[in-house]
């Protein structure tokens, strides 16, 4: 039968998570899939064989009901976190998520008692190759809606000391009022406009779309704006064609 010294507390991986993030543990199941083994003394020995990558993804969303939140907003491919002082999300760099992650397995592996094998959680689920499988998890479960920032509902983000307001008008939207004027016999390749696009945003320090969502969403804007559809037929300065538009062009105000 198994046995423990006496006075030896029976913590282990599972209930260091357990007690951490309940709420999560109940939706997702235990922090780890655990094994153990008795030694020649009867002694029970417990391992954290395999890492349960859909509670960690979840544990990096935060406490919402406690005012901790993040989120992944698809249009930028990056993390926010809610700031309780400006109350305001704020970006958040993948690797301190990572960072986070890597500590809270050596948090637990402090916690746990000597007749647990700490090692997966010093070594192996620290590395890089597991780090970045429960990053593209949370990827998926933190994931918002294209209008988390925007409109009537939305939510304010700080960017680089900058608060943004929800009302305020789109920053893709911005771009085509200010910088997308009608010439005729012109043509602006997608290429081209998004480069324009890029530059805009880092002179008004915001985090442009990406290339993709930039296509999309800028091309409804100048299809309202002027009238005309996104083409498949225009030639770059190679002679290759490329989709862009007829008719217009990009001009920078002079102060950006």
């Amino acid at each position: 039968m198994a046995r423990i010294h006496e006075g030896q507390i029976m913590n282990t991986p599972n209930s260091f998570f357990a007690d951490l993030f309940p709420d999560a543990v109940t939706k997702w199941g235990p922090a780890f899939f655990e094994a153990s083994f008795s030694d020649i003394e009867g002694l029970t020995h417990t391992i954290a064989a395999e890492l349960n990558v859909d509670l960690f993804a979840s544990v990096l969303g935060g406490f919402e009901r406690l005012g901790s939140q993040v989120v992944y907003y698809p249009p930028e491919e990056i993390f926010y976190a809610f700031d309780y002082r400006d109350l305001a999300f704020i970006p958040v760099a993948v690797e301190k998520l990572k960072l986070l992650l890597s500590n809270y397995l050596i948090r637990c592996s402090q916690s746990c008692n000597s007749l647990t094998d700490i090692s997966n959680l010093v070594v192996k689920f620290r590395q890089d190759e597991v780090l970045n499988a429960i990053i593209k998890r949370a990827k998926a479960m933190l994931e918002t809606e294209r209008m988390f920032f925007e409109g009537k509902h939305g939510k304010r983000r700080n960017i680089d000391g900058r608060l943004i307001d929800p009302h305020e008008t789109p920053g893709y939207v911005q771009f085509v009022k200010s910088s997308i004027v009608k010439v005729p016999d012109a043509r602006l390749t997608i290429q081209d406009a998004f480069h324009s696009y890029w530059l805009y945003c880092k002179s008004q320090k915001q985090k442009p779309l990406t290339r993709q969502e930039f296509k999309h969403l800028v091309a409804e804007v100048i299809r309202e704006e002027f009238r005309i559809g996104l083409r498949h037929d225009i030639i770059n300065d190679e002679g290759r064609a490329n989709h862009g538009w007829f008719g217009i062009d990009c001009r920078l105000p002079s102060n950006n």
